[in-house]
């Protein structure tokens, strides 16, 4: 009886690198909005987000700005930085063909933490969606990664005998090995090596 196996990416970072630091970007975002930046208001987005992002509050970006003291509506800020960010990510050269090539063995996931909507759309915004047969954002469980539960969430979305998680960062790699997974830490230099690089 053969094995099936799944690869399960992640987004930011790995399926999609950032061309620009983020900070400028939401500047831009916000400056597209409202013109000049008052001081303080970025640092003060970021300590709003991250608390709300952390414990899976709803939009918690709508949340942040909502609660700047800013002459625009939060819903218009909100627009303005997803349509900077996802202008500011951009797949690997061969992205597509290699999960096209890697969808004929291996079922392809995507599991990345964050709000599941804004997620989707930057997968969906260059087509990867097309290679992908689950996608799981760690807002759909109420937790992120490396907590076990958006890994336990993907294997049901995405049913295979043995997973492997391919990420750039510690809660990835820990998450997945922590889980029962095999993982590898993806470098930035394309998919060409996979799967020979997971050690299954």
């Amino acid at each position: 009886m053969s094995v099936e196996r799944a690869i399960v990416f992640d987004l930011d970072g790995t399926l999609l690198h950032f061309t620009r630091d983020y900070g400028g970007v939401l500047r831009d975002a916000v400056t597209d909005v409202v013109g000049e930046v008052p001081e303080g208001a970025l640092e003060a987005y970021d300590r709003e987000f991250y608390d709300r992002f952390e414990r899976c509050e709803p939009d918690p970006i709508y949340e942040a700005f909502a609660e700047l003291d800013l002459d625009a509506a939060p819903g218009e800020l909100r627009a303005a930085l997803r349509e900077r960010e996802v202008e500011m990510c951009q797949p690997h050269d061969e992205a597509a063909a290699d999960l096209e090539r890697l969808g004929r063995e291996f079922r392809i996931g995507v599991l990345t933490n964050g709000v599941t909507e804004w997620q989707r759309h930057k997968l969906e915004a260059y087509g990867l969606d097309e290679h992908v047969d689950a996608f799981v954002a760690s807002y759909e469980v109420g937790a992120h990664k490396p907590d076990a539960a958006p890994f336990r969430y993907a294997e049901e979305r995405l049913p295979a005998d043995e997973y492997a998680m391919v990420g750039d960062d510690d809660a990835d790699v820990d998450g997945a090995l922590a889980a029962g997974w095999a993982a590898h830490r993806y470098d930035g230099d394309g998919f060409g090596d996979l799967p020979d690089a997971i050690e299954w």
